[in-house]
Parts: C-alpha cells; structure tokens; sequence
C-alpha cells in the first residue's frame, strides 16, 4: 500500500472534520514542504526541464526521514508549487507520476494534503487549468481539523490573477470569509492558514514583487486573519527561508500577531542566503505553535 494525497471534494477533507478530529487531545507535530517543483534545477542548469532526478532524489530522502521522526508527524502539507510544468505543457504528466512515486515513500499513516501554487494552475487560471488540478489533486481551497486545530487552505492565483476564472476569486473570498468566522467562533485551539505566495516576505510594507501578494489584497487580507485568531500562515513560492510578523494594537489595546512564514524549497534554492534544499517541522501544543526548517540531512 503506497501513501497518497488526501483528494478534497466540497471544500472539505474527508475523514478531517470538526465532528471527527475537533477535540483537542495531545501535541503533535506536522510537516510543511514547499515547492518540490521536478524540473527546476534542471531549467535552472540551462535545461528544458526534462530531468529531475535530484529533486526526487530530495523527496526521497526527506520521506525516509521523516518516517523515522519520533513522535511521528501527524500529516504532511505540501504548500504549493507541486509541480514544475504549467498546466497543458510537456513532461507534466510524467513530473506527477515520478512525485506520487517518491511521495510514496511516505509512512501510510502520515496524510499528504496539497496547496495550489501558480505552477499547478497556470499562471493565469483558466476554468480548464483548474478542472486538471482538481482530477489531479482535489478542491484547491477547503478546510481540515486534526487534533482540535482548525486548518484553511487557500488558491493565491486567483487572487493574484483572478479574470480567467469566472468569478473564483469572489466565490472563494465569501467561502473564505465563512470559514473565517466558524474560526472566531469555535473552541478550537489555534487556526492556521497555508497558502502558496505570501503574504510578504519580509517587510509588510514592502513594494510590491511578484513573491508576495499584491498591496491592494494584503492588508485586508491580514486584517481578516487577525480578526479570526489566526496566529500562523504558511507559503513557499519563495525558494529560500523568509517571512515576519505583523502586528495590530486593537480597540482594547491588546495586540494581534499573524506570523507570515515562507519556506524553502525541498528542490531548487534560489538566492544566496545559505538554504539547503529541507523541511519544516511544526510543533503544537495547547498553548503555541513553534516550527523550524531542516535540511534533509539534519532532519532529526
């Protein structure tokens, strides 16, 4: 029996509801990865993508780790950028097949839950680039609980680029805004948030770059968190370790912190920062969420 991605219909994870996985029991530890992306080193060393044999080599290794991580993680999240090939162009079907294999590797009992990145939808989502992710991958936005933490997946691209898509984009910020307030409303413990682009990189007010989401949505967007009680917000898209914190006095004077984390790649770095192609290992506990990034080789 080989492991395989969680297939999400309804907005919703099978098997990870409220009614299922609401109640708070123990800590626990999941495992975020970002951007496995086969092909990229390849483009990147004057290829046409065609190869990714390091890459596979990287999951590989890292899915033999994390099988020998004591506790074991409880799932492992994939934050986008699953894939290398845009929708409809070559060797993507070939990228996917060789990624389900190494992910294979994975102990069973770890689920693999996926994050729409704009590689997997096209840069500019049509109605056809998103039924392919869907048949591939399941729901690009929709919720899970484990272990009494309510978790919200979200699709930038159709914030970054939402014309294409026949109105998603709205469709998804009032399902987003529902699930916001079943967030502040609800016992649970923490509220976490992944999505592919960030929200910044390091500065919320930073110009806009293509590696963070756009001004115009950000501040709203973050606002929106914080009046939720989210605390975390995991993305890729950035292929080196990056990410900071914003902060809100309220009416009461009390603060609202969102911590905007980006993680590195668990294929191609980019930039010169020193990252190593890893992991990130994120610890709950009832009353806080800490994370930190692994190389492969340093996977404890």
């Amino acid at each position: 029996m080989t492991n395989e991605f969680v297939k999400v219909a309804n907005h919703e994870a099978s098997g990870f509801t409220k009614e299922e996985q609401g109640r708070w029991t123990e800590s626990y530890e999941f495992v975020f990865v970002a951007d496995p992306q086969p092909g990229l080193i390849h483009q990147y060393d004057g290829g046409d993508g065609s190869l990714w044999d390091e890459e596979v080599k990287n999951i590989q290794e890292a899915a033999l780790a994390i099988n020998k991580m004591q506790p074991k993680p409880k799932f492992l999240v994939i934050g986008g950028d699953i894939l290398n090939a845009f929708p409809g162009t070559p060797y993507r079907s070939e990228q996917l097949r060789d990624l389900r294999v190494a992910f294979s590797q994975l102990n069973t009992s770890i689920p693999i839950f996926a994050v729409s990145g704009n590689h997997d939808l096209g840069q500019k989502p049509t109605l056809e680039t998103m039924e392919m992710y869907r048949r591939d991958f399941g729901d690009e936005y929709y919720t899970f609980w484990y272990g009494g933490i309510f978790y919200i997946v979200i699709n930038t691209q159709c914030i970054i680029s939402p014309d294409g898509t026949e109105n998603l984009y709205e469709t998804q910020k009032a399902w987003l805004e529902e699930q916001l307030k079943i967030a502040l409303s609800s016992s649970c413990k923490h509220v976490v948030l992944f999505m592919h682009i960030p929200l910044f990189v390091k500065n919320p007010e930073e110009e806009d770059t293509g590696y963070a989401i756009p001004m115009k949505h950000r501040f709203k967007l973050m606002e929106q968190f914080a009046d939720a009680g989210i605390e975390k917000v995991f993305s890729g898209h950035y292929h080196r370790n990056a990410g900071g914190f914003w902060t809100r006095t309220n009416p009461d004077g009390s603060l609202s912190k969102v911590e905007v984390v980006a993680s590195s790649s668990i294929g191609k770095q980019i930039g010169n920062q020193g990252d190593k192609a890893g992991i990130r290992i994120v610890k709950v506990s009832e009353n806080e969420i800490t994370h930190h990034y692994y190389a492969i080789r340093d996977i404890p």
